[in-house]
C-alpha cells in the first residue's frame, strides 16, 4: 500500500507509527489520508498532508459543516466583537468554526463559538505539544473539552518556523467549506489564507470594510469582486446558508 506514497511520505508514516503509543499517552493521535477520520474536504487539495495529528474529536469535521472565521492578530474593538458574535452565531447554526488559534479575531471567534455551545477546530503551525500563542493554552484545552479538536501536520516536538504559519493557512481553508474574513489589513497573514481559499475554489466572504477599522484587506477583496460582502446579519445568514447548501449538494452528487 505504501507504493502510493513518496519516500518522504513513507518516512513520515513510519515515524508516526513508531511513536504512536508514546503520543497516545499524551492524548495525541493521528490519522492518515486513507483513514475515514481524515477530513474529506482536505483530501481534495493538491498538497494535502499524508497524515494529521490531533487532540480531541476530529470526526466532527466530516460530521458537520465547517467555516473558517479569520482575521488579523491586530484588530479593532469592533473587529473583536464581530468575531465573537460570528462564532456564537455559527454555533447556533451547528457549524464548526475553524482557524489558527491566533490572537485577535481568531481567538474571539473561538471564544464566541464556545460561549454559544459550538465546536471549534484549531490548526497549529507546530507540534501539538506546543500551543501557540502560549496565552491560548487554556482556550486550546477548552476547545478539546467542548468536543472540538486541535490539528497539526507536524509531530510532537516540532518547533515552529515562520514558513509553517503559511503552510498552516492552506489547511485552514482546505478543510473548511467556506472562509469568512472579519478584519484584515492588506499585508496581514490573513490574506495568505484567502489566496489558498481562492486556489482551492472555496466560497469566500468578508465583512464590509466600514464595519471595522483595520480593513484595507477587506476593501481590496471587495474591489476585486467574486466574494460575498457581509453588511448585516441577513447577508451573514445568506452566506452560511449558501455554504451549507453547496456542500450538501456536493455530497449528494458524490453518492
Amino acid at each position: 500500500m505504501k507504493n502510493m506514497y513518496s519516500q518522504k511520505e513513507t518516512d513520515i508514516l513510519n515515524y508516526a507509527e513508531m511513536n504512536k503509543n508514546k503520543w497516545k499517552n499524551m492524548g495525541i493521535e493521528y490519522c492518515t489520508v486513507e483513514d475515514e477520520r481524515y477530513p474529506n474536504t482536505l483530501k481534495k487539495i493538491t498538497d494535502r498532508p499524508v497524515l494529521l495529528y490531533y487532540r480531541g474529536n476530529i470526526e466532527i469535521i466530516n460530521e458537520y459543516h465547517n467555516i473558517a472565521v479569520i482575521g488579523s492578530r491586530k484588530c479593532s474593538l469592533k473587529g473583536r466583537k464581530i468575531s465573537y458574535d460570528t462564532g456564537k452565531y455559527l454555533a447556533e447554526k451547528n457549524v464548526n468554526v475553524v482557524n489558527g488559534l491566533a490572537l485577535g479575531c481568531d481567538t474571539e471567534a473561538l471564544k464566541g463559538t464556545i460561549a454559544g455551545g459550538g465546536r471549534c477546530i484549531g490548526i497549529l503551525p507546530a507540534g501539538l505539544d506546543d500551543i501557540l500563542p502560549k496565552s491560548n493554552q487554556k482556550l486550546a484545552d477548552e476547545i478539546v473539552m467542548k468536543d472540538g479538536c486541535l490539528i497539526s501536520e507536524y509531530p510532537v516536538g516540532t518547533p515552529v518556523k515562520k514558513y509553517q504559519y503559511v503552510r498552516r493557512d492552506r489547511l485552514q481553508s482546505g478543510l473548511s467549506d467556506g472562509v469568512l474574513i472579519v478584519e484584515a489589513e492588506e499585508q496581514s497573514g490573513t490574506m495568505h489564507t484567502v489566496e489558498f481559499a481562492q486556489n482551492q475554489y472555496k466560497r469566500i466572504a468578508c465583512y464590509y470594510h466600514k464595519l471595522v477599522e483595520l480593513s484595507s484587506g477587506n476593501r481590496k477583496l471587495e474591489e476585486a469582486g467574486q466574494i460575498s460582502v457581509i453588511e448585516d446579519k441577513k447577508r451573514l445568514e445568506e452566506f452560511v446558508e449558501a455554504v451549507m447548501k453547496e456542500q450538501t449538494y456536493e455530497q449528494l452528487t458524490l453518492f
